[in-house]
């Protein structure tokens, strides 16, 4: 009784300290616990793919991805590391160069795409580093995603005091903000590293991309 029971503490701490090992569907499933809505999202950074299902389980849309260019492809620890997180995150805003262009929806993205990216500041085009990334880099979508997390959080300060965290000018960088899904204006880029932390989408799959998603959606991106 005694091996049993150690048995299944151990499979609980294997849960909690491994959330990707518990399985895709098993992921997916708990994910709706939390959320009341039709579709749930499953991005995979190994295949640099993005899955929709609906709540019986069923794949009912899938994307081609890029996202951070970080080479060693780990889960984003601190702001400017050039990774993507990894973990269930949610929707937590909806931004369309297509919504009523009085809303704060269109005006805020319309702003974000005024932004003109150099490639001296290491804003390039994918295979081409030398020539500016340019205006227009989050597309005609943006569904930002509520990261830092728990456990992003709890991953910052356990690095923070082993001392793992670079320091910049002096200074200790945060944890970085505004993750997000959205468009681009490279779509060479689509398929690789090629992002500073964000997942790219081609334009015209995030604006179909756009069905599936309101607010409180869960994303789950992970490393398999």
């Amino acid at each position: 009784m005694a091996a049993i029971l150690i048995r299944i503490l151990m499979f609980f701490v294997l849960i909690a300290t491994c959330p990707a090992c518990i399985g895709k569907e098993d992921r997916i499933r708990d994910a709706f616990r939390s959320f009341r809505g039709p579709y749930a999202v499953f991005l995979s950074k190994k295949e640099f793919r993005m899955e929709v299902f609906n709540r019986r389980m069923e794949k009912v849309a899938e994307y081609v991805i890029a996202y951070g260019l970080n080479p060693d492809m780990k889960p984003k620890l601190h702001e400017g590391d050039n990774r993507t997180p990894e973990g269930l995150y949610f929707v937590n805003e909806i931004l369309s160069m297509d919504a009523d262009k009085k809303s704060p929806a269109y005006r805020t993205l319309r702003e974000m795409n005024r932004k003109y990216f150099r490639a001296k500041d290491g804003h390039g085009k994918f295979g081409k580093p030398d020539v500016d990334l340019g205006d227009n880099a989050y597309g005609p979508r943006y569904f930002g995603l509520d990261y830092p997390n728990t456990e992003d959080r709890k991953r910052y300060r356990d690095a923070l005091k082993k001392g793992l965290l670079p320091r910049r000018g002096g200074r200790i960088p945060g944890m970085g903000y505004g993750i997000a899904i959205h468009g681009n204006n490279d779509e060479d880029s689509v398929g690789h590293l090629s992002s500073s932390g964000c997942v790219r989408m081609y334009n015209r799959d995030i604006v179909e991309f756009e069905r599936y998603v309101r607010l409180g959606t869960p994303v789950i991106i992970s490393a398999d």
